[in-house]
């Protein structure tokens, strides 16, 4: 994704308050901030995965087998 070309609205002390962007770059903008979203809650979740495969290696905790996985569904 390129960065889209803003205007920049100044405040009333002269900083910048505000941001215009295309209707278009804002959809892109949107639809990229989702994809990235869902991309760290599945890293997030993997990374817990992971960590659940190494307490039950270390036998801190019980595992499901697959049959009992699939019962459950």
């Amino acid at each position: 994704m390129t960065i889209p070309s803003a205007k920049y609205l100044s405040g009333k002390q002269g900083k910048k308050a505000y941001v215009q962007l295309a209707a278009q770059d804002w959809e892109q903008f949107v639809e990229e901030f989702e994809r990235m979203k869902n991309l760290l809650n599945f890293k997030q979740e993997l990374k817990e995965a992971f960590r659940e495969v190494r307490q039950i290696q270390k036998g801190k905790k019980k595992g499901t087998t697959l049959k009992e996985f699939l019962d459950e569904v």
